[in-house]
């Protein structure tokens, strides 16, 4: 009897040292998943700015109040659906409002803007746990520029226009850093810029070396395309997942005669056929 208690004990404290190991690790684990979130909000700052200093006053305050308007939705979505379920809101919301704003050419609808809003963050994050499994700003902006083509969400005669680049350039440093902390796939960005190239030049776009400059190409990619949660699995799968967005986006612009800036088109799509990119090329090497 005495050995079988001391066995049960000591079950018992290994139980507990376990739970105790599963706590701290769980804890790291969120506090990490917070800092790459500050990060993400950080990297996010340079393009805002960019976009603030090219409006002119008026549109700068819209842009500003939009941000706050996008906010405020985001965070009332997820107090809504953490509530029930004892669930915590995060840095995340911060930079779900961020790059929604960021990605929109010029001044929006209200109205529209907080339909599409509260369409990402429900349908993007909230049902799901509060785990994404694709940008809620992704979805957001898919469903503002698929439900109000003409409002605004998207640029238009991309083509014809000049290279932002000081937008592009603004979007690198933060880009990188997420790159180092493994918040972003760098197979996902290299291999959009090359599809977007290449697709560009063998259907004859005019000055196709400008096409990764145009409109908000370099925002979608580096933080909706290339997020994690977005990503295929696999480095070839990944390269393939780029090469699609950017060779979609190149053809989009291209094909429409409105000549819209397609990349918000062509992440979601690639998005979409992440998972399956990536279950067909461990099928082949299974096969191989």
């Amino acid at each position: 009897m005495l050995i079988c208690r001391g066995g049960h004990s000591g079950i018992q404290g290994a139980t507990k040292l376990k739970n105790l190991a599963d706590t701290q690790t769980a804890g790291v684990g969120c506090d990490l998943a917070g800092r790459d979130e500050k990060m993400t909000v950080l990297a996010l700052l340079p393009p805002l700015i960019v976009r603030l200093y090219g409006d002119g006053t008026e549109a700068a305050i819209q842009r500003t109040l939009m941000l706050l308007l996008a906010i405020a939705i985001a965070y009332f979505w997820a107090a809504l659906f953490a509530r029930p379920l004892a669930r915590s809101t995060g840095w995340d919301l911060l930079a779900i409002a961020m790059i929604f704003v960021v990605m929109l050419p010029g001044p929006v609808a209200w109205g529209a803007a907080a339909l599409a809003l509260s369409f990402g963050a429900v349908f993007g994050r909230e049902i799901f746990g509060g785990r994404p499994i694709l940008p809620p700003a992704l979805i957001g902006l898919a469903f503002a520029i698929f439900s109000f083509p003409e409002g605004g969400f998207e640029a238009r005669g991309i083509l014809a226009q000049s290279p932002d680049l000081l937008l592009a350039a603004s979007c690198l440093p933060g880009a990188v850093i997420l790159m180092v902390r493994g918040a972003l796939v760098w197979q996902v960005a290299a291999g959009a810029v090359a599809g977007l190239a290449a697709v560009a030049l063998t259907m004859g776009v005019p000055q196709w070396w400008w096409q990764p400059g145009l409109g908000a190409f370099v925002a979608a990619v580096l933080f909706l395309a290339a997020a994690p949660e977005s990503a295929a699995g696999g480095a070839g799968a990944r390269w393939l997942h780029g090469l699609l967005v950017g060779g979609l986006t190149a053809l989009i612009r291209a094909a429409d005669p409105n000549q819209p800036d397609g990349v918000v088109f062509a992440v979601l799509l690639g998005a979409l056929f992440a998972p399956l990119l990536g279950r067909a090329l461990q099928w082949r090497i299974r096969h191989d």
